[in-house]
């Protein structure tokens, strides 16, 4: 019995790690922290202050970690494994040594390095250096140098189309320019280039720069595309669209212009500009227009289609044709309104937070008979020309002041601002250059009944006469300002939302519509009513 009882003691001796009265190795390092960028990985643990250092130990898979590190002191339990692949799973482990030998190592935990996806920024300022450095067979280009702190090297791509594929040699991140040899003479040739970073994302490429080699007898692109407008009374603005921005000899563009198609008889040289005005013009006359490009070699391009623009009469939106006048009927309106409002006054009760409107012959004081707020919202025109003078919506700002009269009836006042910048059309609806600002001040008077829908909510309904002051400035003298004031009428309907916080028991929110005609009764052929959407915020008192 003794004898197997010694047995199983030698037994225990002999195997590792097996409590620490049996063994003298240092502790397993715990809780080890994996952090990781694109290309390393930093490690943290808790280790053993008795310990004369530890190893780290990883690989990519969780049984085979192939690769180690010593940190020689026992005080510093943080190491940072280099030179990782990006998008990478690792495996890590730590054990602690000293000079009786090496704990177990730790769990393996694994952690993915980063991968940069993000592509540089493409190249931008391709050009030649020079028009002198195009030759037969060479041209030296030029670039803006990209700012990744990662950008690894430039790709030049050229070839006789848009989309060759041609490359020359990786050019590195120092450098913003490159001669290139070896192209054929009075050959046109399509350059672009691309950047690409350490983790090997490419930009997009650049737009082609386009070079033509000496001898060079072919021609620059046409304009894309030749317009004119209206931009001033008697003025036709022309505008020549660039169909040579990447071509690297581009000198400049003709206008040729005159009232006779097909006949063109005046020109005018505008260098690299690409707008034109022409001045002083006969009303009703029709203008035709086509233009061309030519580069620093004196090669032409063939000319544009011919375009055209007429000098006709403008019209503004308050006045066409004459058909908008000013005019009052508020004062009879508002005498009708008055009439048989009766000498008592029902009044608003309060229950608790709630808000009830009862018949009654006297005025009950917690929240008063008087109302005050103020509107924001969106005004939509109800006349289809308004859209092509300034827009389909106009910002609406307001305020209103209300009376109760009685349980159910009210009546208020409310006066609102408007201002649009527009322009002129011509009057066969063609758009000018030349600008408009509209403003109007409405300014109505409601009478409304009152519902409560339920505790703290109540409906209403209103009608009642408007007179609105327009304004309507152009940004040419020839305009004399229209300024009126215009009558018409209303309609509405929404709902108060009372507060139901007792100390804020007589504040709400108010949403309504409202729809109104402002033509002075249909006397004015342009109305310059519509809808109002609006949200506001009132105190009752």
């Amino acid at each position: 019995m003794k004898r197997q009882w010694v047995f199983s003691l030698l037994i225990l001796l002999l195997m590792p790690g097996l409590g620490v009265a049996l063994s003298n190795t240092p502790n397993v390092p715990y809780n080890v922290e994996l952090t990781a960028t694109d290309n390393t990985i930093t490690v943290d643990w808790t280790g053993d202050s008795n310990a004369d250092g530890y190893y780290v130990y990883w690989g990519t898979t969780s049984g085979t970690l192939d690769q180690d590190a010593t940190v020689n002191n026992s005080t510093t339990t943080e190491y940072t494994i280099p030179d990782l692949t990006p998008g990478t799973t690792y495996y890590v482990a730590v054990s602690s040594f000293d000079e009786d030998g090496e704990s177990n190592r730790s769990v393996a935990e694994n952690i993915t390095t980063t991968q940069d996806i993000a592509k540089p920024a493409t190249p931008t300022g391709l050009d030649v250096t020079s028009i002198q450095s195009i030759t037969e067979n060479s041209v030296t280009l030029k670039w803006d140098k990209n700012t990744e702190s990662d950008l690894d090297h430039y790709t030049i791509y050229y070839g006789f189309t848009d989309i060759s594929e041609d490359e020359l040699p990786e050019l590195g991140a120092a450098v913003s320019s490159v001669k290139v040899q070896d192209l054929e003479k009075s050959t046109r040739y399509y350059f672009r280039i691309s950047a690409s970073d350490t983790a090997g994302n490419i930009s997009d490429k650049s737009k082609a720069l386009i070079v033509d080699t000496l001898p060079d007898t072919l021609p620059p692109n046409p304009p894309t595309k030749v317009s004119g407008y209206l931009s001033d009374l008697r003025e036709i603005t022309i505008t020549i669209e660039d169909g040579n921005a990447q071509m690297a000899d581009f000198k400049g563009n003709i206008l040729f212009y005159g009232v006779t198609p097909g006949n063109l008889d005046q020109q005018v040289d505008l260098g690299n500009g690409f707008t034109y005005t022409l001045t002083d013009l006969a009303e009703d006359s029709t203008w035709y227009f086509s233009a061309l490009s030519y580069d620093s070699r004196g090669n032409e391009s063939q000319r544009t289609a011919e375009a055209s623009a007429k000098v006709e009469k403008t019209e503004r939106f308050l006045n066409q044709p004459d058909d908008f006048d000013g005019g009052c009927f508020i004062a009879s309106a508002a005498e009708v309104i008055s009439e048989d409002l009766g000498a008592e006054s029902p009044a608003v009760e309060t229950t608790g937070n709630l808000v009830t409107y009862v018949p009654a012959r006297k005025i009950i004081e917690p929240l008063g008979a008087n109302i005050a707020g103020i509107f924001a919202g969106y005004y939509l025109p109800v006349e289809s020309q308004f859209e092509d003078y300034y827009g389909n919506h106009v910002l609406l700002v307001s305020a209103f002041y209300e009376r109760q009269l009685n349980g159910w009836v009210s009546m208020d006042v409310e006066g609102g601002f408007m201002k649009e910048k527009g322009h002129l059309l011509t009057v066969s609806g063609a758009e000018t250059g030349i600008g408009s600002k509209l403003t109007l001040v409405p300014v109505a008077l409601s009478l409304n009944i009152y519902h409560e829908l339920m505790d703290g909510i109540v409906g209403y309904a209103g009608a009642g006469p408007d007179y609105w002051y327009c304004q309507e400035e152009t940004d040419t003298e020839v305009y004399p300002e229209i300024e009126e004031w215009v009558g018409g009428c209303h309609a509405k309907t929404g709902v108060k939302l009372y507060n139901t916080d007792e100390t804020y028991r007589n504040t709400g929110a108010i949403i309504e519509t409202s729809y109104s005609w402002i033509t002075r009764l249909g006397d004015n052929d342009t109305d310059i009513g519509g809808w109002a959407f609006k949200f506001g915020l009132f105190y009752q008192f």
